[in-house]
């Protein structure tokens, strides 16, 4: 008698006969299935007891979540505004406004709001899929996610508004170029990385320094007997 093979799923880490749906979350286990749920995962998590070991999602799946009232405001969440810190919905930025309150000061909003008119903080959308938010400085990507009555003329030319999608995979493209900001996890590995060669080069030249040093007195001390 053969011996029944165990499944991992490996979106949810369920384990199960071998099927071809996860009876736990139910990912299509094909490559379409896969590559749908990987475009899903993203930095932000929802805390649920029955799938505790799900990724996490996007900040546009989240939003839709919230839209059809899975998410209500004392559910909790951790996220890059958060630092991954589980907080609840209506005192998290870039989520709280979705759920018609501020995050800051907890006035009452309306989803169409991009800006408190209590205490003017702006509502931000965070869709940057790699950042965890637990650098020193603000979570990148953070931007006004459609307009504001509340904004001056400079602003709104500056301000567009985009539609909740599904996030779409980077194109690579050969002219060097890159969204790769200042702010940004990748631009701060490099200035690291710079950083660290600069520290090595210098001690590299003061090593030298001290060796030509000792070499030009132990020269001195042979000649001079």
């Amino acid at each position: 008698m053969s011996k029944q093979r165990i499944l991992i799923c490996p979106i949810c880490g369920g384990t199960q006969p071998e099927s071809s749906v996860c009876l736990a979350c139910g990912t299509a286990l094909n490559k379409e299935g896969l590559l749908l749920a990987e475009g899903a995962m993203g930095p932000w998590w929802v805390r649920n007891d029955e799938l505790p070991h799900n990724p996490g999602m996007t900040y546009d799946h989240l939003a839709e979540l919230i839209s059809k009232g899975a998410i209500e405001r004392h559910t909790l969440l951790r996220g890059p505004t958060t630092r991954q810190r589980w907080q609840v919905a209506r005192r998290v930025p870039g989520v709280a406004h979705l759920l018609e309150r501020c995050y800051s000061c907890g006035e009452h909003v309306s989803t169409k709001d991009r800006s408190c008119s209590k205490c003017n903080i702006a509502f931000l959308a965070y869709r940057d899929r790699n950042n965890l938010g637990l650098d020193d400085s603000d979570p990148s990507q953070g931007e006004i996610d459609g307009m504001s009555s509340f904004l001056n003329d400079t602003m709104i030319m500056n301000t567009t508004s985009t539609p909740l999608t599904m996030p779409q995979k980077k194109q690579s493209t050969g002219d060097g170029g890159g969204s790769d900001g200042v702010g940004t996890p990748e631009f701060r590995a490099l200035q690291r990385r710079l950083e660290s060669t600069l520290r090595t080069k210098r001690n590299l030249t003061i090593a030298l320094v001290i060796s030509l040093l000792i070499l030009v007195v132990f020269l001195i001390m042979l000649f001079a007997k």
